[in-house]
């Protein structure tokens, strides 16, 4: 049986690194659960989470004969806000031109070429969540980020081990 999450963070680790407005390069970083879990985790890892693609758990449709996993997903893509203060401009050219809109970019691209996963690239929805917030509440931590929510119907099929190139 296919694993859903495995296969995304299999995509996700090929998934270039970014590079802000002041030349720092990040890696990608991936994980999933729900939203509780999301604070939580950002809590433990702080800084370092970011940027950050989150899926959020969902129910999946496995098929046996292809074999294959489908799944409505939800994808979050995060990085903290460098100037939460500042408005909507700002925001955009510094974290959603810069890191949240690339890593969405390519991992679109990775959808469509590595192979092993296909979406409904006609009819996906996007996002742009400014100030997403989240509390973890036993640490009392905020953390106010920049956010693109990706819904879309993901299928993962066959058992390769092999991720065909992916050009960036």
């Amino acid at each position: 049986m296919i694993v859903f999450e495995d296969q995304l963070a299999r995509l996700i680790e090929v998934l270039p690194k970014i590079t802000d407005a002041k030349n720092n390069e990040y890696p990608i970083n991936f994980n999933w659960g729900t939203e509780e879990v999301l604070a939580s985790y950002l809590a433990l890892k702080g800084k370092l989470s970011f940027p950050l693609v989150w899926l959020v758990e969902g129910e999946d449709t496995n098929d046996l004969r292809e074999p294959s996993v489908r799944r409505s997903a939800r994808i979050v893509i995060l990085t903290e806000s460098q100037a939460p203060n500042e408005f909507n401009p700002y925001q955009h050219q510094y974290d959603y031109d810069v890191i949240l809109q690339p890593i969405l970019d390519n991992l679109l691209q990775a959808l469509t070429q590595s192979g092993i996963s296909r979406y409904d690239n006609q009819t996906f929805r996007t996002r742009r969540v400014k100030k997403y917030s989240l509390r973890e509440e036993k640490k009392n931590l905020v953390f106010i980020c920049n956010a693109i929510t990706l819904d879309a119907d993901i299928t993962f099929s066959g058992i390769s081990s092999c991720l065909q190139t992916i050009q960036f």
